[in-house]
């Protein structure tokens, strides 16, 4: 049974791995247009939640309130970097 269960978590660990890599590599095909950046914070942080299930899926306490912290504390950072550039006015130098 233990070993059925590590089985599963390794599949569902390598899968989010590979969903990773493909968003990475989506994100560098991306080309210069007006406000990039905020379908770039976009696409990380729907990536970020599929992190977030796979760390849920261990099952461990204390990975489980790393993921909670986690998943209450991106969605700030993700928000302070989007304003700091809109009221910057960096514009589509980043």
């Amino acid at each position: 049974m233990n070993a059925d269960i590590s089985i599963l978590q390794a599949i569902v660990f390598l899968f989010t791995g590979s969903l990773l890599f493909v968003a990475a590599f989506g994100l560098m095909r991306f080309e210069k247009i007006a406000n990039i950046l905020y379908a770039r914070l976009h696409i990380i942080g729907v990536v970020d939640f599929a992190c977030i299930i796979t760390l849920l899926f261990f099952g461990k306490p204390m990975i489980a309130l790393v993921a909670v912290l986690y998943f209450i504390l991106t969605p700030v950072a993700v928000h302070s970097i989007a304003k700091a550039h809109y009221d910057g006015g960096a514009g589509d130098n980043y």
